[in-house]
């Protein structure tokens, strides 16, 4: 890992007691009092850092380091979720979406584990927990498919501003313990083109997941397809990826899983990336959460090695 990496996560690591002390200690509002509506929904701001490298298939490793901010709001089954990251990238590599800034493990799972309501079915709000990103495959692996090479590569660090994303969900309950969590994604290019830190163009994508819920288990599988955005001359494409996974919910406000996540290659030429995550989610207080990650990539068009932190805070 690099310097600046460990530095970010001990900063996190070290303000998140005294914040989370702060949040406990301050009253919360009572939702009758402020409203006349009696389910106001939930709002989160969202803090992260990751890291992750790899060669993807070229000779030297590209290191990735990506710090989104996000704001959540969800209400009943719908949610929706602004991230602004900033990234560091440093190798041979192109970036073509930026890590951990879908609703993924990477930018943390907001209401896993249950909120401050203190519920114990699902992922607070919306009822279903699809795995660590809270969409399943419409998030995946928070660094899937994020970093190609592309013939001629230069290797050098860069930094600036990473694309902007916009995603909405909505989650429908099948029976008590089934649901149907369907996401939609924009990103916005404000990634520097010239730095390879983004494709200078807008991307959708759509998803839907399958969840089922066990006693304390819970089980998602899921597809989603990218409609990518070509800049003039590339041979860029449109994707497909699938992916699964399976969480557990521990006594308290922890929760634990592993997802696996698999995409099809961005050029033609290239192989699928295939990469698997560990994470754990727990709460600090009733409304701020952390959430730690592990990945690796099973082939090697995939990320050697990422890992990364959260924090989510319910902000009403």
């Amino acid at each position: 890992m690099t310097k600046k990496f460990m530095l970010l996560a001990a900063t996190a690591m070290l303000f998140a007691p005294s914040f989370a002390h702060a949040q406990d200690a301050a009253p919360a509002a009572s939702p009758s009092s402020s409203s006349g509506d009696p389910d106001p929904g939930v709002l989160r701001l969202g803090i992260g850092v990751n890291y992750s490298e790899g060669d993807y298939g070229d000779i030297e490793d590209t290191r990735v380091i990506a710090a989104p901010v996000s704001l959540k709001y969800s209400k009943g089954g719908f949610s929706v979720r602004v991230s602004v990251p900033f990234i560091q990238a440093d190798g041979p590599g192109s970036l073509i979406d930026t890590p951990g800034t879908a609703d993924g493990s990477g930018g943390g799972s907001d209401d896993s584990g249950g909120d401050d309501s203190g519920s114990n079915s699902g992922s607070g709000s919306s009822g279903s927990n699809s795995g660590s990103s809270g969409s399943g495959s419409s998030g995946g692996s928070p660094n899937s498919g994020s970093v190609v090479t592309v013939p001629g590569g230069t290797s050098n660090k860069r930094s600036g501003m990473g694309d902007v994303s916009v995603t909405l969900g909505y989650s429908f309950g099948l029976s008590d313990r089934t649901f149907l969590d369907l996401t939609g994604r924009v990103k916005l290019p404000t990634a520097s083109q010239a730095k390879r830190l983004g494709t200078g163009e807008v991307d959708f994508s759509a998803g839907a997941d399958l969840v089922q819920e066990f006693g304390p288990a819970t089980f998602y599988i899921g597809g989603a397809h990218k409609f990518r955005g070509k800049p003039a001359g590339s041979t860029l494409r449109d994707t497909w990826s699938f992916a699964g996974g399976l969480s557990y919910r521990l006594p308290g406000r922890t929760m634990i899983g592993v997802d696996y996540d698999w995409q099809e290659a961005s050029f033609l030429g290239n192989g699928p990336s295939s990469e698997v995550t560990g994470w754990v989610n727990f709460g600090l207080t009733r409304r701020v959460r952390m959430q730690l990650f592990a990945s690796t990539g099973t082939n090697v068009d995939s990320t050697d090695f990422a890992a990364g932190l959260s924090l989510s805070v319910r902000l009403n």
